[in-house]
């Protein structure tokens, strides 16, 4: 985490710089966190701080327990099963809106996106990076302002826990391939098709995120 270096509002930039420690796993899910020490970090007072943090609750990124304690909100199946069940109906709207109307240079940019990630495997943070561009883009093509500004949101959520999804190397070969299937869809203008793409996507990187949970509190308990 640097020190913050600017003239903007300081509690917004504090709070962009504590939540990409979070999605960067930085600071992990379940980790206590305390004002003096993120302020020190940051090299701001604590104000700016206290005001980000009351942000970061609200959007659900920490937690709160008096007496006990602030800490990093854990990533559970009911929360990932909330979030792509909000993220399954952006990709309907946006993909129904747009099939038969997305230009073949759009088109293009998409599997530019997926290059990017054939050239990323090994990344894991700049892989799911462009799993989140990917989607953005399909929702900006709609030409809705309001539903970018949610997707925006919603997108950091599935970002943070596709890090969980890939860290098997057969779901990041899946992965590129449902994009593949999506823009294969668009081309073909075949909205069921597409949408039943689109579908598996959403649905097998649930799976995938709620096994890594489900393993990951086996290797716990052992």
């Amino acid at each position: 985490m640097k020190k913050i270096e600017t003239g903007m509002a300081l509690r917004d930039i504090a709070f962009e710089a504590i939540k990409k420690s979070i999605l960067n796993y930085e600071l992990l899910p379940g980790q206590t966190i305390y004002e003096r020490d993120l302020s020190e970090k940051l090299g701001i007072s604590r104000t700016p701080v206290r005001e980000s943090l009351a942000l970061l609750e609200r959007e659900k990124w920490i937690i709160s327990k008096p007496r006990v304690g602030t800490f990093i909100n854990e990533i559970t199946e009911e929360h990932v099963i909330e979030v792509m069940e909000i993220r399954m109906m952006f990709d309907r709207f946006s993909l129904e809106k747009i099939c038969g109307n997305i230009t073949l240079e759009q088109i293009k940019v998409l599997e530019g996106y997926i290059e990017e990630q054939e050239k990323n495997k090994t990344d894991h943070q700049r892989f799911i990076e462009l799993d989140k561009e990917f989607h953005s883009k399909i929702v900006f093509l709609t030409k809705n302002e309001r539903l970018e500004k949610w997707f925006e949101e919603i997108g950091d959520q599935i970002r943070w826990f596709g890090l969980k999804a890939i860290t098997e190397k057969s779901r990041i070969e899946e992965t590129i391939s449902e994009h593949k299937e999506i823009v294969q869809g668009l081309k073909s203008q075949d909205i069921n098709q597409l949408l039943i793409a689109s579908n598996n996507h959403v649905e097998n990187t649930k799976n995938e995120i709620i096994n890594q949970l489900r393993r990951n509190s086996n290797e716990e308990s052992n």
